[in-house]
């Protein structure tokens, strides 16, 4: 038994306690999809090429997609939950680093406040990033035109509270020059979409046509009449295997309806694939020798490994296709059979080959200067800190 005269040296010897490892709090939308997830996770390994030893933080729309380990926490962010929005105030609080995105932040689509909406929940991010005196940082995001004034007030708000502003295309460019005009918000920089750093995998000759498609209930329909017929062609055309990928689990039984859609002679040579990880959803990506797609973030996780063509609803598909060189066509702008048939001839064959390899590498460079000002402003804090 120690002795009363070591147990006092001991509690009057110095502390070992080893320095608090950095730690950034990502606060995107993980667990609303497979492509959410995957900007996620790469801005975790971007930040970790740099920070071996950093601790990340990933707020979750829902939990399970993304698994805990010992350098990395998903948190479920339920900010309109007490339990929710505590968690997401401690992990701001306990950050060294907060890193709002990436994704498209800043959108009206579906409410514009300082409450409702994904403008609300970046809102509340940046100011409880500002009540605790940590530095915050947008991923590069997606900025669309905005409607109405109070979303263009909380949008401004929140771009200049950020030391830095990244976007990832463009039209995002524009769109922010337009809400942060009169502000003293810093002046946005482009990158790209972080889930260009998981692009790129070596191709593989022979393998399925992959087939990505979105839904809103206004297009549904129209949706499946399309991606069975290109289905169709696919085995017909081109004597490929077809498998259509569902991206979220929201839009798993769509997806069931397409495979029973495509006409009979064709049907056993087409399965579907519901992928519950990011992982399992790179291997049935990167195992296709051709993409067809609606998702944004299945070609950006194709690219460089296939030849893509894009089926777009939404102005950032359309600001893809443009960007990287990706051809396509609108959902209506001819009939299904006719839109069918030219999304399979433009993978036929991969004339963009050598260009798509240039933009990605290009691309590729402009992700480094958003992590290396990450990186930056984070370690003034740590000093701060262990001061």
């Amino acid at each position: 038994m120690a002795s009363i005269a070591s147990r006092a040296l001991a509690r009057a010897a110095p502390s070992r306690r080893l320095p608090r490892r950095p730690t950034v709090t990502i606060c995107g939308v993980a667990g609303y999809n497979r492509g959410d997830d995957a900007i996620a996770l790469a801005l975790v390994e971007g930040l970790r090429a740099r920070l071996p030893h950093m601790h990340a933080r990933v707020a979750m729309i829902a939990l399970g997609s993304i698994a805990a380990t010992d350098d990395l926490s998903p948190f479920l962010a339920a900010r309109r939950r007490p339990a929710g929005l505590l968690a997401l105030a401690y992990a701001i609080a306990r950050a060294d680093l907060v890193i709002i995105g990436g994704g498209s932040i800043i959108q009206d689509k579906f409410g514009g406040g300082r409450v409702k909406g994904i403008i609300g929940y970046a809102w509340l991010v940046a100011r409880l990033a500002a009540l605790f005196g940590r530095p915050l940082i947008t991923a590069p995001i997606g900025i669309d035109a905005i409607t109405t004034e109070r979303a263009h007030q909380s949008a401004a708000e929140l771009l200049a509270s950020a030391r830095a502003i990244f976007v990832r295309d463009a039209r995002s460019m524009a769109n922010c020059h337009a809400l942060v005009a009169d502000t003293t918000a810093p002046q946005p920089q482009m990158a790209c979409d972080p889930a260009f750093a998981l692009a790129g995998a070596s191709p593989r000759a022979g393998g399925p046509m992959i087939l990505s498609p979105a839904f809103e209930d206004e297009y549904d329909e129209l949706v499946i009449d399309i991606f069975a017929r290109v289905a169709a062609e696919a085995v017909e055309r081109l004597d490929r295997e077809v498998v259509v990928v569902s991206m979220d689990s929201r839009d798993d039984a769509r997806v069931a309806r397409i495979v029973a859609a495509v006409p009979a002679a064709a049907r056993a040579r087409v399965s579907a694939a519901y992928p519950p990880t990011l992982d399992v959803a790179l291997d049935v990506l990167r195992g296709g020798s051709a993409l067809i797609a609606m998702r944004l973030h299945a070609m950006i996780l194709s690219y460089g490994t296939a030849p893509i063509a894009c089926l777009s609803r939404t102005t950032k598909t359309d600001a893809f296709m443009e960007d990287y060189r990706v051809p396509g066509t609108g959902i209506g702008d001819d009939t299904p059979a006719a839109v069918a048939s030219l999304l399979v001839e433009a993978v036929a064959s991969w004339s963009q080959r050598d260009e798509q390899a240039a933009i990605l590498a290009t691309r590729r460079a402009t992700l480094n200067r958003f992590f290396d000002t990450a990186v930056a402003l984070l370690h003034p804090q740590r000093a701060s800190q262990t001061a």
